[in-house]
């Protein structure tokens, strides 16, 4: 949470803190708040440090295996009048043999690194100002959260709705996170109806047909990913000693479809 800026005014600094980090920023949507990173392959320009150690190392020899990350930041407004939360999510790949010689290789989706975000979002607390001692221990009482605080029920029409073991300002803020992570872009939100509208974005459409070949490897989904051109509406309801989390239509029914189950899948794996 960073105090007495609008989200809009952060924009810029944003944008020089991964620019300087040493990525490129590919997709900037800040009627949204999104800003998202490309690919970073070559870490020539990113530090000697934890960040690096964190993405990976360096290609060896021919025989190594390669990584790719990127991150997304998304600034909304806080709570508070006059403040803004920032989240950062990472998503990473990582090239891996498929043949005894050596010679095919295959992009798959690697686990979203929360101890890489955390130093990220470090970082940019420590460059809007924070004291480092107290951005650790901030980022450090986050960390600390039970486990298995999730559950997911379905309901004999096949709906399905997941229980989260947590205050509602909390699972507003863990949901958010958790479809960045999943690659939905928030749209739009509406807290006090506890709705996320999101779609499915893919932000490299527009790359040419040899990084296209790299990006249809990219199987953060089982199956097809989601229609890029459908909404949906994430709700997030205060059931007192626990919060609901469904997946509506765009037109505010529930969604029975199975796009919407994947979607619930996927968000319960992130917050479970």
């Amino acid at each position: 949470v960073v105090s007495g800026v609008r989200p809009a005014e952060l924009w810029d600094q944003v944008k020089e803190f991964w620019q300087e980090t040493g990525f490129v920023i590919k997709l900037e949507i800040p009627e949204a708040g999104v800003m998202e990173t490309d690919w970073a392959e070559n870490r020539a320009q990113i530090q000697q440090d934890f960040i690096r150690n964190l993405l990976g190392k360096a290609i060896d020899s021919l025989y190594s295996t390669a990584e790719r990350d990127k991150f997304r930041t998304r600034l909304e407004p806080g709570v508070e009048p006059g403040t803004t939360d920032i989240f950062i999510s990472h998503r990473g790949m990582v090239e891996t043999f498929v043949s005894e010689g050596k010679d095919q290789t295959r992009w798959q989706p690697r686990e979203p690194d929360p101890d890489l975000e955390a130093e990220m979002l470090r970082r940019l607390m420590v460059r809007f100002g924070a004291d480092q001692k107290k951005a650790q221990e901030q980022l450090v009482v986050a960390k600390n959260k039970p486990a298995d605080r999730a559950k997911l029920s379905r309901s004999s029409d096949g709906a399905g709705t997941l229980e989260v073991q947590e205050s509602f300002d909390r699972a507003w803020r863990r949901v958010g996170l958790a479809l960045d992570r999943v690659g939905f872009t928030v749209e739009d939100r509406d807290r006090s109806k506890g709705l996320y509208f999101v779609r499915y974005v893919d932000p490299e459409a527009d790359n040419t047909s040899k990084d296209k070949s790299f990006l249809d490897k990219l199987a953060f989904w089982k199956g097809a990913p989601p229609d890029t051109k459908t909404r949906y509406r994430i709700f997030v309801k205060d059931a007192g000693a626990l919060t609901t989390v469904q997946v509506l239509s765009n037109e505010g029914g529930v969604d029975q479809s199975e796009t919407a189950k994947k979607i619930l899948g996927l968000l319960f794996n992130q917050l479970k």
